[in-house]
């Protein structure tokens, strides 16, 4: 995961940084998800407002996980790199062009 939140850190735009974000979540299997109440269970990622939108309905999906904590660590790790994607676009937007 450490590669991941590198290669968000070095994106130069937001484009970069939502083409991070996707392929890492391209990468996550069905089963990662399982824990998620079955209506949170989709993770699609085609621009900026989807990062924030989608780590925030994972977030409320893993409130409401019944799982043991090994069986969440995937579902963690793709929020952590959500939301580090997120702080990115967050900062390239501050940045005066």
């Amino acid at each position: 995961m450490e590669s991941w939140l590198r290669d968000i850190d070095g994106a130069r735009n937001e484009a970069e940084v939502v083409r991070h974000a996707r392929d890492f979540c391209s990468l996550v299997h069905p089963r990662d998800l399982a824990p998620l109440p079955e209506d949170l269970r989709s993770v699609h990622i085609e621009k900026g407002a989807d990062i924030v939108a989608t780590r925030e309905q994972l977030a409320r999906g893993y409130a409401q996980a019944r799982a043991h904590p090994a069986e969440v660590e995937k579902l963690r790790e793709l929020m952590t790199v959500l939301a580090h994607a997120a702080e990115r676009i967050t900062e390239l937007r501050r940045v005066p062009r």
